[in-house]
């Protein structure tokens, strides 16, 4: 019997240990997108200021480096920079008007701007909370082009050395 209750005990143990592993960064789907705003400084930022710099090309300065990474589920290293940017620039310019349809562990989100074709950001839920999957929420094409751009970018790089 205390075999029996001393398994009891440490299995809700364990599970009251994964259940607080998560960051409140990350503890739904709108804690990830505010996270990710935090990371550039633009939580308190109006929409229609971020939509002028966006038009203007003007350049959004990343503050928390780990933070903006922590947002994605599948980041894979400093070559997904230009999908990160992308995510945030999408979101960042309809982040009053967002509309997040979450159902089981997927979560998705759009701009009530945005036309219905447009292909949502996409959050899935993991063992570490809510995060941004960048391979569903950069269309195809897009994800090639960044990744060229990144590739032209570092070769540029290794000449002028």
């Amino acid at each position: 019997m205390r075999t029996i209750l001393g398994v009891c005990v440490a299995v809700l143990l364990v599970a009251a240990c994964k259940a607080n592993s998560i960051s409140s960064d990350f503890e739904s789907p709108n804690a990830t997108l505010q996270s990710l705003f935090r990371a550039y400084g633009v939580e308190e930022t109006p929409e229609a200021e971020i939509q002028r710099r966006l038009q203007a090309r003007e350049r959004f300065d990343l503050l928390d480096e780990e933070l903006f990474r922590s947002c994605f589920s599948d980041w894979q290293g400093e070559h997904d920079q230009g999908l990160g940017g992308y995510v945030f620039g999408r979101l960042a310019a309809g982040k009053d008007h967002l509309e997040l349809e979450v159902s089981d562990s997927l979560a998705r989100v759009r701009s009530a701007a945005e036309p219905a074709e447009v292909e949502p950001v996409v959050l899935v839920q993991t063992e570490h909370g809510w995060k941004i999957d960048l391979r569903q929420s950069v269309p195809d094409e897009l994800r090639r082009q960044l990744y060229e751009v990144y590739r032209r970018a570092r070769r540029a790089e290794r000449k002028a050395l």
